[in-house]
């Protein structure tokens, strides 16, 4: 069976039918045209938020946390949030071995686990070119309930997202960390994620989180 490929750019409009691409030596052009979420971008559905240049404090997991960088994506939303990365930086004066990484909550209306004293972070924009909102809050102020890691409380046992260690008390007081997460967690409505350590609060100097959002 042949292939009819049309040789070069195209600019198609949404809901017309297109041939598919071919380069110039007959091949079919099946590659990223453009970055990896370039037409995310594009369509206005990815978003980034990130705390204040001043620095947080990142609690550790326990039955009640106070939570500095919350992304909560309410019942209401209509929308599953793909999480594509995270960065940290670190300035703590006493590096103390731990995880940093991401408390996970669902079902956050059924399991009593609505945050409050919610304040909400205003360093929210879109990462692409049409200025549209987003439908999750992200929270630099939020008290979570019924909260746990395994084996170290004993609330509603959720899942803990590891990103990154010290190793030592020895290792360097200052690291960037970047996380990507390839598809891998994926919020509905109705959850969330924070930001936390297991063993000891850890000082960042920036969190910094980049999202997509899709329709249920």
């Amino acid at each position: 069976m042949l292939t009819q490929l049309l040789i070069g750019n195209q600019s198609v409009s949404d809901g017309a039918y297109a041939t598919a691409r071919g380069g110039k030596n007959g091949e079919l052009v099946t590659g990223n045209l453009r970055g990896k979420y370039a037409e995310l971008s594009s369509r206005g559905q990815v978003f980034t938020a990130s705390t204040v240049i001043a620095g947080v404090v990142i609690p550790v997991s326990a039955a009640t946390l106070n939570s500095k960088f919350t992304l909560w994506n309410p019942a209401s939303s209509g929308k599953n949030v793909e999480l594509i990365s995270c960065h940290i930086s670190c300035d703590t004066a006493t590096t103390v071995v731990g995880v940093h990484g991401l408390l996970i909550q669902r079902n956050l209306s059924s399991t009593a686990g609505i945050p409050t004293s919610v304040g909400t972070l205003a360093v929210v924009c879109p990462a692409g070119i049409n200025a549209v909102s987003s439908a999750v809050t992200v929270a630099a102020q939020a008290t979570l309930t019924n909260v746990a890691i395994p084996g170290v409380n004993a609330a509603v046992t959720i899942p803990f997202w590891p990103m990154s260690a010290y190793g030592a008390v020895t290792s360097p007081s200052a690291y960037d960390l970047t996380h990507n997460f390839d598809g891998k967690l994926i919020l509905g409505p109705d959850s969330l994620v924070a930001a936390c350590t297991t063993v000891a609060p850890s000082t960042a100097a920036f969190i910094q989180i980049c999202w997509a959002e899709y329709p249920v």
